[in-house]
């Protein structure tokens, strides 16, 4: 009988079977918070996150409030949500591109919410937009001008949505290409080999899929993927446990869970 990957003596599989963690801190870069209209989350609200969160290991959890992409929680509110969780919730502050005049004040106070605040989230096909309309060049050119990561909603129609042109605009801004284009596969790789080397593909949804996360990692590399769950939509020990179970180098894993991020943003954020 092959033996299972849990089983084998040594691995980071091993590893977390036995003790429900890793010998290093883990970056989730793409979660949420809050309740959705219609669904049930065991672990949406703060303090539930941050006791999963401790319970595996992961040290930064970068998220959006969901009701701040709706249009119903100002980003002032959040970064307050990260101040009382310092050791472990960072944010992105949410872009709704209808609100023009909101972007820009809440971008005059961005550098007053550091450290939380860490990047932009931008949902192009929620709001009903293209990447490349130009109600979100004030916001991408903010991010290029303080080289700021910038998490992008991708999905299969990401060639519909004027992705690959934006990046193109913007040499200093870090891409973070939410869902890998879940699907477009090959649009994906595009869009990281064709640009400016600021573009990495966030796992989120894809270590459910067998096989993906082998096939981007010959596509790209593991130098350019970044973990992340859509917490509290995904749960970390089935999204790493994707991760650990692919057959990829224990080096493309700790790429993937840690590095890349620490090579980003460095140790200490």
């Amino acid at each position: 009988m092959k033996e299972a990957i849990w089983e084998k003596k040594g691995s980071l599989a091993e590893q977390l079977w036995n003790t429900g963690k890793l010998d290093f801190p883990i970056y989730d870069m793409h979660g949420h918070m809050g309740p959705a209209y219609g669904i049930y989350f065991q672990n949406c609200m703060p303090a539930d996150m941050v006791a999963h969160m401790k319970r595996i290991g992961i040290k930064h959890l970068v998220f959006s409030h969901h009701e701040t992409l709706t249009g119903f929680k100002p980003n002032p509110e959040v970064v307050e949500i990260c101040r009382e969780y310092p050791e472990h919730l960072r944010m992105y502050a949410g872009i709704i591109p209808q609100r023009t005049e909101e972007i820009k004040r809440d971008l005059a106070l961005f550098d007053s919410w550091k450290p939380y605040a860490v990047g932009l989230k931008i949902l192009p096909i929620y709001h009903n937009h293209k990447l490349s309309d130009k109600e979100y060049d004030y916001a991408l050119s903010f991010a290029d001008e303080r080289a700021l990561p910038v998490l992008i909603h991708t999905w299969g129609n990401a060639p519909e949505c004027g992705i690959y042109e934006t990046l193109c605009k913007y040499p200093n801004a870090k891409f973070f290409l939410a869902h890998c284009c879940f699907g477009a596969w090959e649009y994906a790789e595009r869009c990281v080999k064709e640009t400016h080397n600021n573009v990495w593909l966030e796992l989120t949804a894809v270590p459910g899929e067998r096989g993906i996360i082998e096939k981007l990692v010959g596509m790209v590399g593991s130098e350019k993927i970044l973990f992340g769950t859509d917490l509290p939509w995904f749960d970390e020990y089935q999204a790493v446990g994707g991760v650990l179970s692919a057959d990829i180098t224990e080096d493309d894993m700790r790429n993937i869970l840690y590095r890349n991020v620490e090579n980003i943003l460095g140790k200490d954020w």
